[in-house]
């Protein structure tokens, strides 16, 4: 029986449809890479603002205020103590 192909036809295919398989896993591989990398960019983004905002609040004007006068027990300083510089 006569093929209307040649032989090495079928062994073509086969590589090709391999390497089609192979690309497409590794496309699928490189997506996920793709989005889990995203996913930690995102939550580091997300932990930035959040220090941030930390760090804005313990700095806050107000809370060194109340923070002097509580822990420290200072005080407005009286004319006396201040001392002028020129």
């Amino acid at each position: 029986m006569k093929h209307w192909f040649p032989k090495w036809t079928f062994p073509v295919l086969l590589v090709f449809s391999i390497a089609t398989v192979a690309l497409r896993l590794k496309i699928v591989n490189t997506v996920y890479e793709i989005n889990q990398t995203e996913k930690i960019i995102k939550n580091s983004q997300h932990d930035k603002e959040r220090a941030s905002m930390k760090i804005a609040a313990l700095r806050s004007p107000r809370r060194l205020e109340i923070l002097s006068r509580t822990q420290f027990k200072l005080n407005q300083p009286t004319a006396k103590q201040v001392v002028y510089l020129k």
